[in-house]
């Protein structure tokens, strides 16, 4: 997933072509999110008003998600990040693990949690250079590993013994319709 973040104005943008801000991203519970984390700044290119930069020497990033602002432990966070790339292609690569303790814990009786997020750039001497929040709309998945399997109202295959006696093979579709009936040979 590109992330787009314009620093100038600490804002997440939709893309390098487009204006249009982003206030939320929806992720789901237990995935892990392959994040790259451009940075931009502003251009006169109409067609693509921003181009692409890179963090200030030495800067570093921080990533962090939290149920309210005051909480004292993150959701889910992520501090390293790789830097790829040079020019038009910099970018800033981590995976996000939602497959946290704490955010387990919190989604316990809800199927969405909206969690506060923020990048935040900090400098050499551990001060933040600039901080960019926004939302994650976390949604329960459906497959969380211990579900079984689900019970035919109909068996697929049934077997029986015809009224001549001979046993027999029926397949039946999901409407309980038989559409194959076989004997041995």
């Amino acid at each position: 997933m590109n992330i787009y973040c314009y620093r100038d104005n600490q804002q997440l943008v939709a893309s390098l072509n487009s204006t249009q801000v982003v206030h939320q991203y929806n992720w789901f519970l237990r995935d892990v999110i392959p994040v790259s984390l451009v940075l931009v700044t502003k251009q006169a290119n109409i067609s693509q008003p921003y181009a692409v930069t890179a963090l200030n020497a030495g800067e570093s990033i921080q990533f962090g998600a939290k149920a309210a602002y005051a909480d004292a432990t993150y959701l889910f966070s992520q501090r390293a990040w790789t830097a790829e790339g040079t020019g038009p292609t910099q970018k800033y690569t981590a995976s996000i693990n939602l497959n946290t303790t704490e955010l387990i814990a919190a989604m316990a009786a809800v199927d969405t949690l909206t969690v506060k997020a923020e990048f935040t750039f900090v400098q050499p001497d551990n001060s933040n250079a600039l901080t960019t929040q926004f939302l994650i709309k976390v949604t329960r998945d459906v497959i969380i590993g211990t579900e079984g399997t689900p019970t035919s109202e109909f068996p697929v295959i049934q077997q029986f013994t015809d009224l001549d006696g001979v046993a027999k093979v029926r397949l039946v579709n999901s409407l309980g319709q038989t559409v194959f009936v076989g004997a041995p040979l």
